[in-house]
């Protein structure tokens, strides 16, 4: 068994430099451990993240009100409206920290609201250090080399830095390409050095790898890393077609918000990711209700982040549906799994940039648009790209072109984003009886859906 260790440690394993001296103990590594010694190293970070959110009386009140909890599900959940409200520069309630150094991020974007995270520089080495156990945990015996980092860097978005984080920690050698490199130049980049790995997103990776001369030029090729959204059944096995052998698999499971959630192994697939049991805790519940799901159900993600620095979240909803997997991993590791099943009906990640509802509605309601029922949003998408379709209830009096729709819609900071995308196609309005609108298979009619498109393979284009 591995003891558990005060300091993120180095490829090297020697202790990493850090920002201050702090007590959450982090596992050198988490798979060695058993469940038992998971569970104390757990409850022992709990306590000492309770004990400093109650010498901060600004965050005792928030989160404690009059009286510390004697459990962690005595706390009412934390939504992200919540953290809207009570995130810096309006409030600083939260901070454990100065609120004068540190990382500054802002996430992607669930509400129409933008949630502004204040990291400390000692919770951002933690966010480093939980990022390279993770991918180590990952390539197993096969560490990468030469690594093309292909994520779009600033824009208050840590993906990037969060990267190049790992290849550092892994020892690798990285390549910081970002996003707009000219797509010839990043190939031969690639091919003259040998690249044996790349961190990108789905759609990036699929726009890059899709083509002919990609293949014909990366056959070095070993590994894809992915971030930013699910890589999907169908991107998986385009790229497994046009590059055998190459081993595809999430970097993180990991938010703004919360920092990593999860990793996987080198015998998970798909979604199924373990957890970071050691400061994380997840719960599977009933967003309404916040009482957990019957085991093995699909529920709403809670997520609480141990921390005595920066800015822990208790009982968070980060807006994915998850399920928990049952058992042991093949790989040994006693840590919890869960299974992402996608994000809630309220947001969707459309190409690694998180839409809400709300931002929706909010630039529908000039329109006279104002009830979330009278709308449908539906992405088509394949494995190259994907398209918009905007249902709206002939029972309102209102009309509006798509024209007009796309124009106030692009508007939105985050929607414009998606309509910018490279992957983006077209946009389309209909207005349609509500029957018409598509339904989940338990009956439900959700504001967001993802339905298949038909193939547009672009060599077949040509």
């Amino acid at each position: 068994m591995t003891p558990a260790v005060d300091a993120p440690v180095t490829s090297a394993g020697v202790p990493a430099p850090r920002h201050g001296e702090h007590t959450i103990r982090l596992a050198a590594d988490l798979d060695t451990l058993d469940r038992r010694s998971l569970t104390d190293l757990q409850a022992g970070n709990l306590a000492t993240t309770f004990a400093a959110i109650a010498a901060h009386p600004a965050a005792r009140r928030h989160w404690f009100g009059d009286r510390e909890p004697a459990h962690l599900r005595d706390l009412p959940l934390f939504r992200a409206d919540d953290l809207a409200r009570h995130c810096p520069p309006g409030s600083s309630d939260l901070v454990l920290d100065s609120a004068e150094s540190g990382m500054v991020l802002r996430s992607s974007g669930t509400t129409g609201r933008r949630k502004v995270l204040y990291h400390s520089w000692a919770f951002n080495d933690r966010v480093a250090a939980l990022g390279t156990r993770g991918a180590r945990a990952g390539a197993g015996r096969h560490l990468p080399r030469r690594v093309a980092v292909c994520l779009a860097p600033a824009e208050l978005n840590g993906a990037f830095g969060f990267a190049m984080d790992i290849v550092a920690g892994l020892g690798a050698q990285a390549y910081p390409v970002g996003s707009g490199m000219d797509r010839d130049e990043l190939l031969e980049v690639m091919a003259e050095h040998r690249v044996d790995t790349l961190i990108a997103s789905p759609g990036f990776a699929t726009r890059l790898l899709s083509a002919d001369d990609a293949v014909a030029r990366l056959g070095h090729l070993e590994r894809l890393w992915y971030i930013g959204e699910n890589v999907g059944t169908e991107r998986r096995a385009l790229l497994g077609a046009r590059l055998a052998g190459l081993r595809i698999s999430s970097l993180a499971y990991s938010t703004s918000e919360t920092g990593p959630i999860g990793y996987q192994c080198t015998r998970q697939h798909d979604n199924v990711h373990h957890v970071h049991d050691d400061v994380i805790i997840v719960e599977v519940v009933d967003a309404e209700t916040g009482e957990p799901v019957p085991a093995g159900t699909e529920g709403d993600l809670a997520v609480t982040v141990l921390s005595d620095t920066g800015m822990p979240l208790l009982r968070y909803l980060v807006g994915d549906r998850v399920r928990m997997v049952p058992g042991r991993c093949l790989c040994g590791s006693a840590a919890t799994r869960i299974d992402i099943i996608g994000r809630a009906d309220q947001t969707m990640n459309i190409d690694s940039t998180t839409v809400s509802r709300d931002l929706v509605m909010a630039h529908l309601a000039p329109f006279g648009i104002t009830d979330p029922a009278t709308v449908q949003v539906q992405v088509l998408r394949d494995a190259y790209g994907f398209d918009l379709r905007l249902l709206v209830a002939d029972t309102l009096p209102c009309t509006v072109t798509a024209a007009q729709a796309r124009a106030e819609l692009s508007r939105g900071y985050h929607l414009g984003r998606v309509f910018t995308s490279p992957t983006y196609r077209s946009f389309t309005v209909e207005r349609v009886p509500p029957s018409a609108f598509a339904n989940t298979g338990r009956g439900k009619t959700p504001f967001f859906i993802e339905l298949p498109a038909a193939s547009t393979d672009p060599q077949e284009a040509r």
